[in-house]
């Protein structure tokens, strides 16, 4: 079987890093794979396509270039692992007997609208064509298959539930965690866009500030600078206890995640969530807000709480406080995490790719 995965992104963000994982997950089970996106990689079947940057425009454009790069290329599957990436699928006017796939994560562009106007048109567009000619839709959870089909108007019978995995070669339990003179919280994602309530995370210190909480907040993320959450770090005078990290690549990932002692994960609108599942394989237990999707996810080695600064701040003293309940949620967590793995994803999504 021919398989070829096609990508707007690059390996560097969280739909990125899907698909890499997908895609050497389905190569390592002896499959004839070929995957297009932006930056090259270390494997033989990464092909990257030349495209120019348009920073408010890459939902346009790049399908664009996505397109010129597959265009002389036949596959019997072809899976996009975005709407924008199936666009180009469209354009490329693929032969009507090939398998046409599409990952569509979640419903958040509905739920928060682009700041550009001319983004939410293109994804409205690029949805409409995914509704008409994709085969099958991929998803991540049961909440994101019933988000997609109330809110997008997708047929459920067209939507498979497949979870993401956990990459268990680079990230796994610390077997002696590194001992620190304060409570170490860190967090890693995104922080730029509404629905991942970043401004929590600084609210939250705030308060454990107030109570004389003890304590050091790690932020690992690549775009800090250009969101308001350093000036409020330096309005709520938190430099001592705020550090912002900035992009945590993928080998540093084990280490900043494994010396933590919790993660707080603060997003109140998600439809999976790699940073909470990747800390708990680390050995760390985890302080979310409680969503339905989360609560799909989560079921074990986290305590969920809504998404505010004063029950964060409870949830994290009270794992503080109590090693008995930290031991518990630590060995919950690794337990859990396990369940998840690249290997299960590739056989259901091959399964699919079959049917």
């Amino acid at each position: 079987m021919d398989i070829t995965l096609i990508s707007c992104l690059t390996s560097n963000c969280g739909i990125g890093r899907y698909t890499e994982q997908l895609a050497n997950s389905i190569f390592t089970q002896n499959q004839n794979i070929k995957l297009y996106r932006k930056n090259a990689g270390n494997k033989d079947y990464i092909h990257s396509f030349k495209y120019r940057s348009f920073r408010n425009l890459k939902h346009l454009v790049a399908p664009y270039y996505l397109k010129n790069a597959i265009s002389k290329v036949e596959s019997q599957v072809w899976h996009a692992d975005n709407i924008d990436a199936f666009a180009a699928l469209t354009w490329a006017d693929k032969k009507s007997d090939s398998i046409k796939i599409v990952s569509v994560l979640d419903a958040i562009p509905l739920m928060y609208p682009h700041i550009n106007w001319w983004d939410t048109r293109a994804f409205k567009y690029q949805l409409k064509q995914v509704a008409k000619k994709a085969d099958t839709i991929i998803t991540v959870s049961q909440t994101s298959k019933k988000d997609l089909a109330e809110k997008a108007g997708l047929n459920p019978e067209k939507i498979e539930v497949v979870y993401n995995g956990i990459n268990h070669e680079l990230l796994y339990p610390q077997k002696k965690k590194i001992q620190h003179k304060r409570f170490n919280i860190s967090y890693i994602g995104g922080l730029g866009a509404v629905h991942k309530n970043a401004v929590a995370l600084i609210e939250t210190a705030k308060e454990l500030k107030e109570r004389g909480f003890d304590f050091d907040l790690e932020i690992g993320s690549g775009v800090a600078q250009y969101t308001e959450l350093p000036a409020l770090t330096k309005k709520y005078q938190l430099e001592n206890h705020i550090h912002f990290k900035g992009f945590i690549p993928d080998a540093q990932l084990q280490s900043f995640l494994s010396e933590a002692d919790v993660l707080l994960y603060a997003s109140i609108f998600v439809g999976f969530c790699f940073p909470p599942l990747e800390a708990m394989i680390c050995c760390n237990a985890v302080v979310s807000s409680i969503t339905v999707s989360l609560n799909e996810i989560l079921l074990k080695g986290a305590l969920l709480t809504s998404p505010n600064a004063s029950d964060f701040a409870d949830a994290i003293i009270s794992i503080a406080s109590n090693n008995q309940l930290k031991s518990k949620l630590e060995k919950e967590a690794i337990a859990h995490a396990k369940t998840f793995s690249w290997e299960k994803t590739a056989e259901k999504m091959l399964k699919i790719y079959r049917a």
